[in-house]
């Protein structure tokens, strides 16, 4: 099933014809957009982090965009709305906003933007009743509140996600809220960790943490809980592992996954900027696309401080000094247009190769140092379809022509490959 058939499944179970929509991940919704209008009545993008504007543009004045009016949301909004002429557009005044931004505990006001449009919008079916919930086709659903239907689905990395929203929102509209797997950033975090290049990947640096059996081993930002899970299977359960992120939606998600996968995983809520451990708690860390994200010095010098000397602490960020290689008959011309992953890092966070100089300079004895290249071969999943909708932004309608041609020759070929790039960095602590 694909995403689109999974959430009309879950419309279908609950009786509803025509409902509203409100997300942050566009790819969420493209289908829907794309193959089931005739069940969407308004939509709100709030602070899309990736869009292909071309599946949204029919949908005219019933598409509110909403941006912030600074960072990498801000950038992305203004590659997208060019394609989106006849959309509605809001702005959050005196407001930056990355892709981990916790928007709804920032920004109170969404509420009433969204409202104002869906409300201005109509055609959505009228909902009430007690809270319900379930699950269908592998989308979770929690359905509460009473007015127009509302259908949310997750956003990007925000902590705290619709949380802080949903009693004004629950006042105003049916609520449904979906969560799982399939959707977001928990699907690409998930089919991320299954592509081979990635296992490989994952499997050098816990060989590289020469772990001796018991020893105590912390994972830092776990997201889905994948490569956790990853671990325990490499180990073969001979490491305790604690497993820690900051959002909450992420490590409920990652427990449900561990105890599907039978994987004895203790799980904490925390930042890598201030661990809630003890000086020397571990045996060995490892990190994996955190630290473009937070203040890197700070979460390199707490991962330091947890692990006791002679232990090992292994790093792996994006390489986004590096080019992608897309495997497509395109002209010279255009390749470097859309090569060049998004630069979606903080301003003090990591993406490049100054891991190697900030890993000596916290005082990791280096191990390992270099980069791997991370080789994604579908092309109906998030781990392509993200880094495509930011390079279809960039590109003019005459490009995203020869994109798309391009595009199809390489499947038919069934040639069609897309890499990333990231740097790894495994250090002993002390010398």
């Amino acid at each position: 099933m694909t995403l689109s058939d999974r959430i009309v499944a879950v419309l279908d179970a609950l009786g509803i014809a025509r409902a509203h929509v409100a997300t942050q991940l566009a790819g969420d919704i493209a289908g829907l957009v794309a193959g089931h209008s005739d069940r969407l009545g308004g939509i709100a993008l709030v602070a899309p982090t990736r869009i292909n504007p071309a599946p949204f543009a029919a949908l005219g004045e019933r598409l509110l965009y909403i941006q912030p009016d600074g960072g990498m949301l801000a950038r992305t909004a203004a590659s997208a709305l060019p394609g989106l002429p006849d959309a509605k557009t809001a702005t959050l005044e005196g407001y930056a906003a990355e892709g981990w931004t916790d928007l709804a505990a920032d920004r109170a006001d969404i509420v009433d933007l969204v409202a104002a449009h869906l409300s201005a919008v109509g055609g959505a079916d009228m909902g009430d009743g007690e809270e319900v919930s379930g699950e269908v086709a592998d989308i979770r659903y929690r359905a509460f509140g009473a007015g127009p239907v509302l259908l949310l689905t997750p956003m990007a990395l925000a902590p705290s996600q619709w949380e802080p929203l949903l009693p004004a929102l629950a006042e105003r509209f049916r609520v449904v809220a979906l969560a799982g797997p399939k959707l977001g950033m928990l699907a690409l975090l998930e089919e991320r960790a299954a592509l081979v290049d990635w296992r490989r990947m994952s499997a050098g640096l816990f060989d590289d943490l020469a772990l001796s059996a018991g020893d105590k081993v912390l994972d830092v930002g776990c997201g889905s809980g994948a490569v956790a899970v990853q671990f325990m299977g490499h180990t073969g359960g001979a490491n305790p592992l604690t497993a820690l992120d900051l959002s909450p939606y992420l490590l409920g998600e990652a427990r449900i996954s561990a105890g599907k996968a039978g994987a004895a995983i203790a799980f904490e809520q925390g930042s890598a900027e201030a661990l809630p451990f003890a000086d020397n708690s571990f045996d060995a860390a490892y990190t994996i696309t955190v630290l473009e994200e937070c203040d890197a010095t700070l979460a390199l010098a707490e991962l330091v401080r947890v692990v006791r000397p002679g232990g090992r602490i292994g790093v792996i960020v994006r390489a986004t000094e590096l080019h992608a290689w897309w495997n497509l008959p395109v002209s010279a011309e255009l390749r470097p247009k859309f090569s060049l992953p998004a630069q979606s890092v903080s301003a003090s966070g990591v993406a490049s190769a100054k891991l190697y100089d900030m890993g000596i300079a916290a005082g990791l004895t280096p191990v390992r140092m270099g980069p791997y290249t991370v080789v994604s071969e579908r092309a109906d999943g998030p781990v392509f379809a993200q880094p495509e909708a930011y390079a279809l932004s960039q590109l003019t309608p005459g490009e995203r022509e020869e994109y798309q041609a391009a595009k199809t020759e390489a499947l038919a070929a069934g040639t069609l490959f897309m890499t990333r790039g990231h740097h790894c960095f495994v250090g002993k602590v002390g010398a």
